[in-house]
């Protein structure tokens, strides 16, 4: 019996992100078999971070954006297709909240180039090469009963390759953005880390996930870890090399 809580319009559309999800998890399995690594973001620099929340009298709904206050971080910027910067590509930015205690879950959150609008904001977008714009969480999480989405601005756009500090947002649904803090990474020797970053999993405090996201997105890093377990993962000889205390 279907539950009567959830519309059939709601299932169509969860089912239907579904067989997307699935269809773009077995490309993405065949592209990391090929490439032996992550099929998008294979290669990226991995640095600490400072989150400073200071937000305004608005309430996103996840405590961490309301709550003033500091949070060592771990992040990651890197090119999608791996074109960057020596020519077109879409930028991404991987955050890490680290907890003060340690039993306690991460949280991530995932970033991207997109467009500015109230639309633009969920399309991706093409950043030239050495350019530094604003990057959206691009699909939305529920909280307070509304669509929750990120945004994250460069405020030394100039600075090559990557930017040291940053101006965040949220936004419910296509609403006015809100700012609720600024981010300063360190970036040092360039390096990666072999750790996966995944909202799905840990997710920001206060929001959950919407079926249809969920069922769009889990698909793929499933199926990639699958088809190739060291996926997103350095060769055990530059993991050896890495300062322990970059690793969350």
């Amino acid at each position: 019996m279907r539950d009567r809580g959830i519309s059939p319009l709601s299932s169509l559309g969860t089912g239907a992100a579904g067989a997307v999800g699935a269809v773009l998890g077995a490309i993405f399995a065949v592209t990391a078999r090929i490439r032996r690594s992550k099929p998008l973001h294979s290669v990226g620099v991995v640095a600490r971070g400072l989150l400073t929340v200071a937000p305004d009298t608005a309430r996103s709904g996840s405590p961490l954006l309301d709550e003033p206050g500091e949070h060592v971080c771990l992040v990651r910027a890197s090119y999608a297709m791996g074109t960057g910067p020596r020519l077109p590509d879409i930028v991404g930015f991987a955050l890490r909240v680290l907890p003060k205690d340690p039993a306690a879950d991460l949280t991530d959150v995932l970033f991207a180039s997109t467009g500015e609008g109230s639309w633009g904001r969920h399309v991706l977008t093409l950043r030239p090469p050495g350019r530094h714009d604003a990057q959206t969480t691009l699909l939305p999480v529920r909280a307070g009963g509304c669509p929750l989405q990120l945004r994250l601005e460069p405020l030394d756009s100039q600075t090559q390759p990557w930017p040291s500090s940053y101006r965040l947002s949220w936004a419910h649904g296509r609403g006015p953005w809100h700012h609720f803090g600024g981010l300063a990474v360190s970036w040092g020797e360039p390096r990666d880390a072999p750790d996966r970053f995944d909202p799905v999993v840990n997710q920001l405090p206060g929001t959950s996930q919407y079926a249809a996201v969920a069922w769009l997105r889990e698909p793929a890093y499933k199926m990639v870890r699958l088809a190739w377990q060291s996926a997103g993962r350095l060769p055990a000889s530059i993991r050896a090399a890495q300062d322990p205390s970059m690793r969350p």
